[in-house]
């Protein structure tokens, strides 16, 4: 299992984090009034694993699934920091960050992915109460402490 290592907490605004990650393009509501990027008292070190499954699957069973493998949930900064530092992952396929999700303009629950069109990589939202498709790989967070590496 691949584990993606990244570092929340530089002071960086959202809109510096996705200027930072040259995205071809950015769904135009991903900026710091609906995605801040909180400070998380300086620092934080982040583990990143993506998971795959090989069905169509809800939110809900992919963070169940992986909670059974002591994985948590990530953060809207997860996404953020790791198509910044792992800009080629997301030109092998979409990554969708499963965080708690941000209650869209149309009423939708949405949560951040990365994904790639035609070789531009992009910043989008997709509907957190969809099916993810068996394409998808799910991103979770290994937990700090001794046996996290």
């Amino acid at each position: 299992m691949t584990v993606y290592h990244i570092t929340l907490g530089d002071g960086r605004t959202t809109e510096k984090l996705v200027a930072a990650a040259k995205y071809g393009y950015c769904h135009s509501q991903v900026f710091s009034d609906n995605f801040p990027a909180r400070p998380f008292n300086g620092r934080t070190e982040r583990q990143i694993v993506l998971l795959s499954f090989d069905h169509p699957l809800s939110s809900q069973e992919a963070t169940a699934e992986a909670a059974k493998q002591g994985l948590e949930r990530p953060y809207c900064e997860d996404a953020l920091y790791f198509g910044i530092k792992y800009p080629e992952v997301q030109l092998e396929g979409p990554v969708a960050f499963l965080h708690d999700p941000w209650l869209g303009n149309h009423g939708c629950r949405d949560a951040i992915c990365l994904w790639n069109n035609e070789g531009r990589r992009e910043l989008g939202l997709e509907g957190f109460d969809d099916l993810w498709a068996p394409n998808y790989r799910l991103a979770f967070v290994r937990p700090a402490g001794p046996s996290s590496e």
